[in-house]
Formats: C-alpha cells, sequence, structure tokens
C-alpha cells in the first residue's frame, strides 16, 4: 500500500513538472499576453489537460520564482512574462514543434549548411522521439505520412553532389567568404578554375544552383553544385553587388535562364486550358477576357524565359500566343519543326 502511495505521488509530480515545463514555453513577452484558458487549449495539444483553475494556481506560484506578470485590469486575467526579463529557455520540443522539426528535417536539410544541420541533430533526434512516444495517444505523427511536396513537372532524379563540396559551398556562402572553385561546364572539353563570391542558394527542381559573381564582375550568374569539381573557402571575404536581393533575382527570371527582360504577354487559351489560371495567375496584374465560346485571352507582363516557352509548347494546340511577335515566331518555328520531325 505504502509503495502504492509512494508511486502514485511520483506520477503526480512527474504530471506537475511537466505541465509548468508546457506552461512556460507558452507565457509570451510583454505586451503580448495570453489568459490561463488559452494556456490550457495550448496544453492540451501535448495531452495535458489541467483546468484554467489549476493553470491559474500555477502561475501564481510560478510567479513568485520567476519575472511572470498578470494584467489584472480585466477579466480574464491575462499573463506574460515581464517586458524587461531576461531570456528564459526551456529545452525541449511541443508536439506541434516536433512535428514542424520533423518536416524540416525532410525537406530542408539539403538547402541548410552542414554546420547547421549537424546542430539540429539534437532536436530532429528529440522530435522523433517526442512524436514515437505520443504516437499512441494522438493521430499526429500520422501527419508526416499524409503531407507529400511534388514538382508539377516530369520527375526528374537529382544528380550527385559531393557532399564535401557542399558543405563548403554553404559554409561560405554562410560565413561570406570567397570560394576557389574548379568548375565543369556542360559541354567543355575540360573544368575551369574561378574565384567566386557567393550570393545565395537556389534549388530549382532537382538541380541546386550557387548564385555568385565572378572575380571582380557585378552580375550575378548560376553554377550548377553538381557541376563544381573541387571548392576551396579563402579567407577573403566575399563581395556583395550593391542592391543585390536574391528574391528580386529570382523575380526577374534569372534562374530560369532568361536576361531579366520583361514582355507583355498576350495568348489566346482555351477555356479548359486557362482554367488554373484564375486560381494561380501568371502575376499580379494577369487579366482574362472572353475571345469566343471556346477561348479566352489571357494578359500579363512576364519575364522573358526559356521556360515561359517550355511551359506554352506544352499546351500544344490550345494555346495560341498573340503578342508579343517574336515570341509567337519563336513557337511558330517550333511547332514547324515538330510537324516536320511527326510527317
Amino acid at each position: 500500500m505504502r509503495q502504492k502511495r509512494q508511486t502514485k505521488r511520483t506520477a503526480s509530480a512527474r504530471e506537475a513538472i511537466e505541465r509548468h515545463w508546457h506552461l512556460l514555453r507558452e507565457l509570451p513577452r510583454y505586451p503580448s499576453t495570453v489568459t490561463a484558458g488559452q494556456i490550457a487549449s495550448a496544453l492540451a495539444a501535448n495531452n495535458l489537460e489541467p483546468s484554467r483553475r489549476t493553470i491559474e494556481r500555477d502561475l501564481i506560484a510560478l510567479s513568485v520564482m520567476f519575472p511572470i506578470v498578470c494584467d489584472e485590469s480585466k477579466k480574464p486575467y491575462r499573463w506574460s512574462w515581464q517586458k524587461d526579463a531576461p531570456n528564459f529557455s526551456v529545452p525541449g520540443l511541443t508536439n506541434s514543434q516536433a512535428l514542424a522539426m520533423k518536416l524540416v528535417e525532410q525537406h530542408l536539410t539539403g538547402l541548410l549548411p552542414e554546420s547547421i544541420v549537424q546542430s539540429m541533430r539534437p532536436y530532429f533526434t528529440f522530435a522523433d522521439k517526442k512524436l514515437t512516444s505520443i504516437g499512441q495517444h494522438s493521430r499526429m505523427p500520422t501527419w508526416l505520412k499524409k503531407v507529400k511536396v511534388i514538382h508539377p513537372a516530369q520527375s526528374l532524379r537529382p544528380p550527385k553532389i559531393s557532399s564535401d563540396i557542399q558543405n563548403t559551398v554553404y559554409e561560405g556562402l554562410l560565413l561570406e567568404r570567397q570560394l576557389k572553385l574548379v568548375y565543369h561546364k556542360r559541354g567543355a572539353a575540360s573544368p575551369t578554375e574561378y574565384t567566386v563570391h557567393p550570393q545565395g542558394i537556389v534549388q530549382r527542381g532537382p538541380v541546386t544552383y550557387l548564385v555568385c559573381t565572378l572575380f571582380d564582375y557585378q552580375d550575378p550568374l548560376l553554377l550548377a553544385l553538381h557541376r563544381i569539381r573541387s571548392v576551396l573557402m579563402l579567407e577573403l571575404p566575399s563581395n556583395i553587388p550593391k542592391g543585390f536581393d536574391l528574391d528580386t533575382y529570382v523575380a526577374s527570371g534569372a534562374v530560369d535562364f532568361g536576361s531579366g527582360e520583361t514582355i507583355r504577354f498576350e495568348a489566346a487559351f482555351t477555356q479548359e486550358s486557362a482554367a488554373h489560371l484564375y486560381e494561380t495567375p501568371l502575376s499580379l496584374e494577369q487579366k482574362i477576357c472572353l475571345l469566343d465560346a471556346k477561348r479566352v485571352k489571357v494578359s500579363a507582363r512576364v519575364a522573358d524565359t526559356p521556360q515561359l516557352r517550355w511551359w506554352l509548347l506544352g499546351f500544344g494546340d490550345q494555346v495560341e500566343v498573340l503578342k508579343p511577335k517574336r515570341l509567337r515566331e519563336s513557337l511558330t518555328h517550333s511547332a514547324r519543326g515538330m510537324v516536320r520531325l511527326y510527317k
């Protein structure tokens, strides 16, 4: 009987510690606040179901030891860390955080420097244990089997990239250091040595590219990581072109191998082929108007890139480019070539 009472007290103490642990993690820093009811709802997601009154008693007790404040100006009372309280970190993960961490591990580790990935390993491991421990009490771990990222194009296997080369390139980008690398261009007889200034990493489909500048040039270019034969990180700081912004660079169409020029695009689409453009427009200023019973005219300002041509050719006879003239002539030339090929 004594052993049962001791076991019960131990379990009760463990539950209280876990409850306090999660409670402290849910408190925001002032001026943000939460109510005891909101904290109780958050704890319920972690298989804890304390009452609002229990949370209030915990907060009152913990405020004696921690810089926790209560706004009693209106009900329900609202709680927070003091504005000038020192940073407080409780190690561990909530169920939702553990799930998010596993998604990061699955989909983003290939875009992170190895030093950061290694620093995250304990969190990935802890997330595994956390999701395993709640598996029998929650459906949350099954979310990993219910979410997939799919590229809307023909599936291609990614090229092999040396892990040492990838790690060095990522570290150089992270530390903003110059890289001396040996790069083998597609179709070149032999590789060439370059000194580059890394500006960013872009994953385009199965291929990962380094956005960089060469020597003292200011114009960025793309180098496929799998074509780098060797790389050395230098002690010299990398030069960042004035005004360079990776988002702007990508939006210019450069990653789709364009020149950065935009065009006013107009094309006649069949009703069926244009259906998706109502929900996923080509640009913010896209316009769609009715041409006849079967076709609509789509107009938008877009980047002039090979990707645009590949996309249009994929529609076959469901799309007729109207403007600009040079784009129409380019597709006309491709269509005639296909006719000759399939005769």
